[in-house]
């Protein structure tokens, strides 16, 4: 039985000429399906390399990040500025299956490698484009930032306290989220190309993809539709239910902080009979969700009394049998050692060629009858550049240490 998904794109070669997340993470997850991702730098390095909020971020080596971006990635050096490095790319593009790019538009068209271009030569070549606001529009030229793309696209404005300033989510998640999308929009692409042997060009907008995440469709689902306001002071509505007033959110316990978000009233005699406080069920003072809502106060202190006297392993298997959503909330370090990640595999160690063993994410899909696939680490500046240019263009190794020697590779 064929070894599916690893295998299943490993007959193509991915270029990844990204500088931004989103392309990179792309490429990543093409990568674990089996494709040859070769990524393409420039000589000084990608941006990513060196970029970390750790406080030993200046030491030598490269960032957590770039090793969780570009596992199991070649890496070639090119100089896109000289004649010759364009050159090299463009025989590059004609061997491979697919190509991902972050520039803004225009950029490749002005380095001479349009779609209408490389599609006249190579007309399988499947193009992913992933920029802030899509290849045409008003926008579609403005630079961006992860909290700009947020704010335009509708994201931001129902995040955060109703009296205070609108925030983002945490972290990059419009990135991965995008690159999660272009990496699948680049698997139908290539499922249309072997049906009919022709290659297209993706336009991958960050804004579009915020702007129809699910999580925020699902929240605003009923003034987009309806064309009324959404109200930032709107009460916060999920698939379940209303949420309850009380008890939402991050608590603080005996060894650190918990997560809860009990959904709607069915809810409340479970969390009253959990913390030994059914008496409360009749109390006048809680009876609905209104009255909840009115002392939430002492109904949050009566809950954070409870709390405070428990540890979050007794506090997770206290909501688990009581059939209530929440969970601890792990520290970095907690979750490379929590017993379901363990269990499953999830983090794996590779032994990087510089920096000794090293621990990445693992596979976000598994398959009942597919052998988990090994992971290698992030490549070195420029390691494969040699191995591809002889194997793939068929120049000798003189002319790599050549264009090495002008700065071309």
């Amino acid at each position: 039985m064929p070894l599916l998904p690893y295998t299943a794109l490993q007959k193509f070669t991915v270029l990844d000429l990204s500088d931004r997340l989103a392309g990179s993470f792309c490429a990543k997850t093409l990568g674990l399906y089996g494709c040859e991702v070769i990524k393409i730098e420039p000589t000084s390095g990608d941006l990513t390399r060196k970029w970390s909020d750790s406080p030993n971020s200046s030491e030598p080596g490269d960032s957590p990040l770039f090793h969780h971006l570009n596992a199991g990635k070649k890496s070639v050096t090119l100089n896109l500025d000289s004649p010759e490095g364009r050159d090299i790319l463009d025989i590059l593009i004609q061997k491979s299956g697919i190509l991902i790019e972050t520039f803004q538009p225009g950029k490749m068209e002005s380095l001479g490698f349009s779609y209408k271009s490389i599609s006249s030569t190579n007309p399988g070549l499947i193009m992913t484009s992933v920029t802030p606001y899509g290849q045409t529009g008003p926008h579609s030229e403005f630079d961006y930032t992860e909290l700009t793309v947020f704010a335009m696209s509708g994201a931001m404005h129902r995040e955060g306290l109703p009296n205070r300033y609108p925030i983002r989510y945490g972290a990059e998640v419009a990135q991965y989220y995008s690159g999660n999308l272009a990496a699948a929009g680049t698997v139908s692409a290539l499922l249309k190309f072997l049906r009919k042997g022709k290659g297209d060009w993706l336009d991958i907008s960050i804004q579009e993809c915020m702007a129809g995440h699910p999580h925020q469709i699902g929240r605003r689902a009923p003034f987009i539709y309806s064309g009324e306001l959404d109200p930032r002071e709107q009460p916060r509505i999920s698939a379940s239910g209303t949420r309850e007033p009380y008890a939402v959110g991050s608590f603080h316990c005996k060894d650190g902080f918990m997560s809860f978000l009990p959904l709607g009233a069915r809810m409340w005699p479970n969390i009253a009979r959990m913390i030994d406080r059914e008496d409360l069920i009749s109390n006048p003072l809680f009876h609905d969700s209104d009255k909840r809502t009115s002392n939430r106060i002492e109904l949050e202190s009566i809950f954070q009394g409870w709390l405070n006297k428990r540890t979050r392993q007794e506090i997770f298997e206290a909501i688990q049998e009581a059939g209530i959503p929440g969970s601890p909330i792990l520290r970095s370090d907690e979750v490379m050692e929590n017993e379901q990640f363990l269990d499953r595999e999830y983090f794996t160690l590779v032994e990087h060629p510089q920096e000794g063993a090293i621990k990445l994410t693992g596979d976000p899909f598994r398959l009942s009858a597919v052998d988990k696939m090994p992971l290698r680490p992030a490549p070195l500046l420029g390691e494969h550049t040699e191995q591809v240019l002889t194997g793939m263009i068929g120049i000798d190794t003189n002319q790599v240490m050549s264009l090495r020697g002008r700065g071309i590779v």
